[in-house]
């Protein structure tokens, strides 16, 4: 080779860098949807059913949405379905707790700011909370210590927050290494408890023993725990772990028990119902339900569950008080609900926890980090839970 073919071939441009393939995404779109139509059904029945039957129209509302319980269910089923696949994917429980706490308590601090100044200024919630009841509502689990939810929807945060405890108990023991066990063993005891207390109300109403059972019951969220079963069973079948007709008849069992000790009056049917759209999402089958607004929806789900009821019935409240109709009240309180909840969700919730989760993420050893950056190249080190949109959110 010559010394010019030798200058011409060290003056060409390096070739250009093979882009690395995009991974393929693991969120299932359809789980996305069911969250936010578990929402916008809580949003629906708390500004129609629950108002009216709350504070009153100041004419006919012409309708109402009695079903919000229904979006309650499904969520909680939901929920057992995504922490078991965040749970079992090989996570940390530190990253686990870490992501559940980075995910969940800004937000819900800040709603509890708002929250007392809706009850310092608008006279239709009739008393303002007292420090005890605002402390205990910083926890998620006042009525543990004996108080009303400040903001009423986020009594199912609660429940949702005793289930990650329970989570990391069984995985810190090595149960939920078997999770039909566990889960039978649970709901059965669930059956025997709750069956136990209502009859020993009954009988003995004044006695003492009642708001022991009573604490019991909600410390260990009885009444809903077979729904969450339900969720976790269901990922068992979709992991290929396990006979699928033992996970089939457990999921049954569940879903019997909830029945058999439900308070709320839960239509068989509807269980089956949002059980068989919960399977069929689960597995990607509903390509409806991919429909961008639902998505967004999905994404600001938390804050608009959040923020939703008592600033969107005090709006209602006021919207009223200047002769606008009940229609367009509830029309214009949802619009805010939702830009309320877009406007949190991406100038306060995201910008926090991202910097929130890069603090935790740099408490790793550095070799703990590299290994997780040369797992995903080109990705930050994150401790996100790698499915439905950011996280299982508490939307009640």
């Amino acid at each position: 080779m010559t010394q010019a073919s030798l200058t011409t071939t060290s003056a060409l441009p390096p070739a250009p860098a093979l882009k690395q393939p995009k991974k393929k995404s693991k969120r299932i779109l359809e789980l996305d949807a069911l969250r936010a139509i578990s929402c916008l059904n809580l949003l629906l029945f708390h500004f129609t059913y629950v108002y009216q039957n709350k504070y009153g129209f100041e004419s006919p509302l012409g309708f109402a949405f009695p079903y919000g319980k229904y979006g309650v269910q499904l969520f909680f089923m939901l929920s057992g379905l995504v922490n078991a696949m965040t749970l079992l994917s090989k996570r940390k429980p530190s990253d686990f707790i870490a992501a559940r706490c980075i995910r969940i308590f800004p937000s819900y601090w800040l709603m509890i700011v708002l929250n007392l100044g809706l009850f310092a200024f608008m006279p239709m919630f009739h008393t303002s909370p007292t420090a005890s009841s605002t402390i205990a509502n910083v926890t998620t689990m006042p009525r543990l210590f004996g108080h009303d939810v400040m903001e009423p929807v986020t009594w199912t945060l609660q429940i949702e927050m005793l289930f990650y405890a329970f989570l990391m108990i069984t995985l810190l023991n090595g149960w939920i290494n078997r999770p039909l066990r566990l889960m039978m063993g649970a709901v059965g005891i669930c059956l025997a408890s709750c069956l136990f207390f209502d009859w020993y109300s009954a009988h003995r109403p004044e006695s003492i023993w009642n708001q022991r059972f009573a604490f019991a019951e909600n410390l260990f969220f009885m009444r809903n725990l077979p729904l969450f079963s339900m969720g976790i069973l269901l990922n068992e079948i979709k992991s290929g772990r396990g006979k699928v007709w033992k996970h089939s008849i457990g999921i049954m069992v569940s879903a019997l028990v909830f029945h058999a000790i439900d308070l709320r009056d839960h239509n068989p049917a509807a269980t089956t119902l949002l059980f068989g759209m919960l399977a069929l999402s689960a597995y990607g089958k509903i390509p409806l339900l991919r429909f961008r607004p639902l998505l967004f929806i999905s994404t600001i789900s938390y804050t608009l569950y959040l923020f939703h009821n008592n600033a969107g019935c005090a709006l209602i409240a006021w919207l009223e008080s200047f002769g606008v109709g009940p229609q367009i009240s509830v029309l214009i309180s949802t619009a805010f609900a939702v830009a309320i909840g877009a406007a949190t969700t991406f100038w306060f919730e995201q910008p926090i926890t991202a910097k929130l989760r890069k603090a935790w993420a740099s408490r790793r050893p550095s070799s703990d980090r590299s290994a997780r950056a040369e797992a995903s190249p080109g990705q930050m080190p994150s401790i996100e839970i790698p499915s439905i949109a950011n996280a299982p959110r508490a939307i009640r």
